[in-house]
């Protein structure tokens, strides 16, 4: 708590004396019934507090950011991240606009999890054009070189996309797009002594945390034999590295009903395209990042639906569902003893959130709830869960623009 107190001290001296031109400070406290995301489910909180930096130079801008993260029951998943780089806007022609960005950034943990240690680099390019008053079309790219301390996690990514959107007089919003992504393990395997070396961060994941509460593997009170730190080795005895593919499409309806109440209607459908997962589970952690679980280790489908409401004294209110049904390949679903089902791992979710928000100008408030139920053919990831998160965010402009 104390290493926390002292990050959030610095972040407000930060944004008192700085000069820049835009600042943005925010604070949050954040509770959860299972953080971990497993059938054994874990209570913790989290406070979380960050600031945000950028100075206008022209068609320049100059970037900055510090978060912190304190969880008050697992200290050891606790970590500080910095961030900088620039971004560039430049007008093309009275339809037409490019955008591009490089960003540099760090994650730091406590010791107990300092195999999650790493330092990023991410370059973006985005080019916007009106093909009609009504009608934008807009390309993406993004590049992304993640180091970590533990080296098999360490990846190269790119991704493509590109989006159109039309809008109606009806008040009526529809976007189309389609994505393309590749990503690199670059070594996913170090090898000692003919063997995998293993990560100490993972004896603390959520595999670890199940085993060392007593519901099998090797930790106290547990006789069988379901992985506990083991769980990120990968499949593999090679140290060539590995690459796999994703595609996806997306469609968005939005639509107006009146001047206070707005709908939003939206689906996925990604498949992968080559490659899996060189590790042997995936997990997810309460606003933890978890270097093994993003965009590329799924296939499937998925939707959903929000209605957002103007409430009286300008509160904004959003009641949103979810859901989704991922398979993930490369990965075996397993009993709780750690024994392999002979099928790939398959969740199906159901997540219903809602939102409130009242802003004051330069800060706001606001207050989230979430209900998540997984279900999966591994046992261990068949949960349910509660997430509620209230906090603040404080923005204002110094100097000139």
């Amino acid at each position: 708590m104390k290493r926390f107190r002292i990050v959030f001290s610095v972040l407000v001296l930060a944004a008192s004396y700085s000069a820049a031109d835009t600042l943005s400070l925010s604070f949050s406290h954040n509770a959860t019934d299972n953080l971990f995301q497993t059938r054994f489910a874990e209570a913790d909180a989290v406070t979380a507090a960050g600031l945000t930096w950028e100075k206008a130079l022209s068609e320049f801008s100059l970037l900055a950011g510090a978060e912190g993260f304190f969880l008050h029951e697992n200290t050891g998943m606790s970590l500080v991240s910095f961030s900088g780089g620039v971004d560039y806007l430049k007008s093309l022609g009275e339809k037409s606009a490019l955008y591009v960005s490089l960003i540099g950034d760090t994650s730091l943990y406590r010791a107990e999890y300092s195999d999650f240690n790493r330092t990023g680099l991410r370059f973006m390019a985005a080019l916007k054009t009106y093909l009609s008053p009504s009608s934008i079309l807009k390309a993406t790219a993004v590049s992304e070189y993640r180091s970590y301390r533990y080296d098999p996690f360490d990846f190269f990514s790119q991704s493509l996309s590109l989006s159109i959107d039309q809008y109606f007089p009806s008040r009526t919003t529809l976007q189309a797009e389609f994505g393309w992504g590749y990503k690199y393990f670059i070594h996913p395997q170090t090898v000692i002594a003919g063997e995998s070396e293993i990560p100490a961060a993972a004896a603390t994941s959520s595999l670890g945390s199940a085993v060392a509460m007593g519901y099998g593997g090797k930790g106290q009170g547990g006789s069988g034999e379901r992985p506990g730190w083991e769980a990120y080795a990968p499949v593999s005895a090679s140290a060539e590295g590995k690459g796999l593919q994703t595609a996806s499409l997306q469609a968005r309806l939005g639509q107006g009903l009146g001047d206070r109440v707005g709908l939003r209607l939206a689906g996925i459908v990604q498949w992968n395209l080559s490659g899996v997962n060189p590790f042997t589970t995936v997990d997810e952690y309460m606003m933890v990042e978890n270097p093994t679980y993003d965009a590329f280790a799924w296939e499937g489908t998925g939707w959903n639906a929000q209605l957002s409401l103007l409430l009286p004294w300008n509160i904004e209110a959003r009641l949103g569902y979810n859901r989704t049904d991922k398979s993930f390949p490369g990965i075996e679903s397993r009993d709780l003893l750690g024994n392999a089902l002979g099928s790939i791992r398959e969740d199906g979710r159901d997540q219903v959130d809602v939102k409130v928000e009242k802003n004051f100008g330069r800060w706001s408030l606001v207050l989230t709830y979430a209900f998540i139920r997984n279900r999966s053919n591994d046992p261990l990831f068949d949960w349910s869960g509660r997430f509620i998160s209230g906090g603040f965010q404080w923005n204002f402009d110094l100097g000139e623009k």
